[in-house]
């Protein structure tokens, strides 16, 4: 499964689109794409996805940016749906600031994707 990287970004984005589900309420988010960023320890998911699965808050964290600084969170309990599979358990950030879901490591590495820079595309395997 290919998806297109994201050209409204300069240089482009790797992207994948997902789905965010709470399996116990049986409530799901419409199709969302997800910035891939291999740099980032956490995955970051806007508040309003949350808020729209209920996804439960499990714990309060303290976060570090790429800038340095340090901010209250709150990590929240999702099931992430890739194409035929689903990943249960998984935690996210809750950003209560951004727009934008970023997929870091806590996902990433749970996944076998190319990131094939020339073609512009992500392919998860």
């Amino acid at each position: 499964m290919k998806f297109p990287y994201d050209s409204n970004y300069q240089p482009p984005f790797p992207t994948v689109e997902i789905r965010l589900r709470n399996e116990r309420r049986g409530l799901a988010t419409p199709v969302i794409r997800g910035l891939v960023d291999t740099g980032a320890d956490a995955s970051l998911v806007p508040i309003a996805h949350l808020r729209q699965i209920r996804a439960p808050a499990v714990m309060d964290k303290r976060l570090r940016s790429h800038w340095g600084e340090w901010r209250a969170v709150q990590l929240f309990v999702v099931e992430l749906e890739l194409g035929e599979r689903r990943f249960s358990n998984l935690l996210v950030v809750g950003d209560d600031q951004g727009e934008e879901t970023v997929l870091g490591r806590t996902i990433l590495n749970k996944l076998r994707l190319i990131l094939d820079g020339p073609d512009n595309t992500t392919e998860w395997i």
